[in-house]
């Protein structure tokens, strides 16, 4: 069996991947906010609320983890060139997880195939 020790340390390492991309999305969201190249619109605060830059981090973040996570709920709309970088960001979403899988399943840990060796040579044939 897979130790503790491996199991919480990819998860770590899966969840500090996972909110990399989403926060480095979020500053190019950011970015493209601020400059009006490609604005984040959320349809359910003032126009005065947007301008924040509290709310255009928190915005840009939230927007950057939903299109990540194939979530979608439809508050907050990306425009201008915002499209084109969702449409990635959602492209790795989607391929990022079966990359993962493939990598775990075909080029498992040395750790673990350490721990698959020990157990069959100890195996009564």
């Amino acid at each position: 069996m897979i130790s503790k020790k491996i199991i919480i340390s990819n998860l770590i390492a899966l969840f500090l991947l996972y909110f990399n991309i989403v926060l480095t999305f979020s500053w190019i969201f950011m970015f493209l906010d601020y400059y009006g190249w490609g604005p984040i619109i959320d349809h359910y605060s003032t126009h005065f609320h947007q301008d924040q830059w509290l709310d255009r981090f928190s915005r840009s973040f939230y927007f950057s983890a939903i299109t990540m996570l194939s979530v979608g709920y439809g508050d907050v709309t990306p425009f201008g060139i915002s499209k084109a970088v969702a449409i990635l960001e959602a492209m790795i979403g989607y391929i990022l997880p079966v990359v993962l899988m493939i990598k775990y399943i075909l080029f498992p840990a040395p750790a673990f195939k350490k721990m698959q060796t020990n157990k069959r040579s100890s195996e009564p044939y």
